[in-house]
């Protein structure tokens, strides 16, 4: 298994706080009820989760700054959260690989059909490698983007390759960790809604349930700057997060122990200049297979992108590989 990053994960990403070590999923976070194969998975692996916390009132700020804390709703009632963050699942499945066979920092270029084997050319420490079959679980626009294909793949395969938005890549996330969950003592759920931004829709974020009344607590904001605004801006973008904060909790909100930001549009092994303008809720995504030439049966698309059901989510990562297994 070859990954282009310096870590394996691919955009489940879970950095980690300072003090106390806790990790905070910057990338996917949820899963729900109705979701079989990570639940199963989590089930295998002994990893627990916990219901997103919901009780409380939702904030809301309208475009001129003004807000009000009244609102009896969740948005995200129901949903799950991995208890340790999702890093745990990728530990627990590094676990069961043999370490020979990981390669991290190895991007694809180069993928060649021989006469009994496919050749994998990566930047890696192992240049070459050798196959029978090959799997890519990169986003499909991605794989067309960066990687060529000797003999070349039929145009309909590329067509539906390009076409495919790459869920997640036009998304940026920040997190505000904290002391306490102090919103719960407010009787609010950190669930937010602004229409004024930068943030524009927000949730708690902390490590623990909320039948936990101790611990960190952490509220977690998707932007809505769009992609191309957003670059070079690090700085004031998380500067401008902060000070929303505060508007939407007050000033207990002022003092983060910690905040981590992650702009998915500016990760080289998510996104291309093709995802600028990338959806804001999930598409209707569908397999895409090679039914003509050489690479058919030998070449398999394994993304969420992929997934019919589930695409976009963390199932639907699963639903993938599912579906290229009972093929195969």
């Amino acid at each position: 298994m070859v990954e282009a990053r310096s870590r394996f994960g691919g955009r489940i990403f879970s950095p980690t706080e300072k003090i106390k070590q806790n990790h905070y999923d910057m990338g996917p976070a949820w899963f729900w009820p109705g979701q079989p194969r990570i639940a199963r998975l989590l089930q295998e692996f002994g990893i627990p989760y916990f219901d997103q916390a919901s009780r409380g009132n939702l904030v809301f700020e309208d475009p001129s700054g003004k807000v009000r804390r009244d609102l009896d709703m969740a948005t995200m009632e129901g949903a799950h959260r991995v208890e340790g963050s999702l890093a745990r699942l990728i530990d627990a499945l590094l676990s069961r690989l043999p370490k020979e066979k990981l390669q991290l920092s190895s991007p694809v270029q180069h993928i060649e059909m021989g006469e009994d084997e496919i050749q994998v050319t990566t930047e890696g420490t192992v240049p070459t490698i050798s196959a029978k079959q090959v799997l890519l679980c990169i986003p499909p626009r991605l794989a067309e983007h960066r990687i060529t294909f000797l003999p070349d793949l039929p145009q309909s395969t590329k067509q539906q390759m390009r076409s495919c938005p790459t869920w997640m890549a036009t998304h940026a996330k920040f997190i505000a960790v904290y002391e306490t969950p102090f919103w719960r003592e407010m009787g609010l759920s950190a669930d937010a809604i602004s229409h004024k931004g930068p943030m524009m829709e927000l949730h708690d974020a902390s490590p623990q349930s909320e039948a936990v009344n101790e611990g960190y607590g952490a509220i977690f904001g998707f932007l809505g700057v769009p992609a191309e605004a957003r670059k070079g801006q690090d700085a004031i973008i998380i500067e401008a997060c902060k000070q929303q904060l505060i508007n939407l909790f007050g000033e207990r909100a002022a003092s983060p122990i910690e905040v981590f930001y992650k702009d998915w549009s500016m990760a080289p092994y998510t996104a291309t200049k093709d995802d600028a303008n990338g959806p804001k809720s999930h598409p209707h995504y569908h397999t895409i297979s090679i039914s003509e030439g050489e690479w058919q049966n030998r070449l398999f698309f394994a993304a969420t992108e992929t997934a019919p059901q589930f695409g976009g989510f963390l199932e639907g990562a699963l639903e993938a590989v599912d579906n290229i297994i009972r093929k195969i």
